[in-house]
């Protein structure tokens, strides 16, 4: 393409999240690559910034979607079981039902996305965020 002056514009697809983090990746080659992804760790708010903060200072890295995503799940789980008053000594299965029945009518705003929600089918909906690869980061399109 560059031999010919064609500069073309990618737009990534489900599964580019962290390739930025993998192992011998030639961060070059992503440049100017455009993608939706829930998570953007250049995000200035508060919230994402602590997380950045601390995920960084603790792993020497910053962190990418799958690591919000997590610690996102770990917080719905914690409100799900705290709204439908879980405790020690209930069986699996009404664990179970509970979180499901939790889950499926509430509403969280997470590092990922703000009002999630989630079908019966376990489906998350919420709003996904564009970045462009620049200088071998991720940065937030407007």
């Amino acid at each position: 393409a560059a031999k010919i002056n064609y500069s073309p514009v990618f737009f990534g697809c489900d599964g580019l999240d962290g390739i930025l983090s993998v192992e011998n990746f030639d961060t070059s080659l992503a440049e100017g690559v455009m993608l939706l992804t829930p998570f953007d760790a250049t995000a200035t708010d508060e919230k994402t910034q602590s997380f950045v903060t601390k995920y960084t200072e603790k792993y020497g890295t910053a962190p990418n979607q799958f690591a919000a995503d997590a610690y996102d799940v770990a917080y719905v789980i914690y409100e799900a079981c705290k709204a439908g008053g879980v405790t020690a000594d209930m069986s699996v299965e009404e664990v179970n039902a509970i979180m499901v029945e939790q889950i499926t009518k509430m509403s969280f705003d997470g590092l990922t996305g703000q009002a999630m929600q989630w079908s019966a089918d376990g489906a998350v909906s919420k709003d996904p965020m564009a970045v462009v690869i620049e200088n071998g980061i991720y940065v937030g399109m407007d």
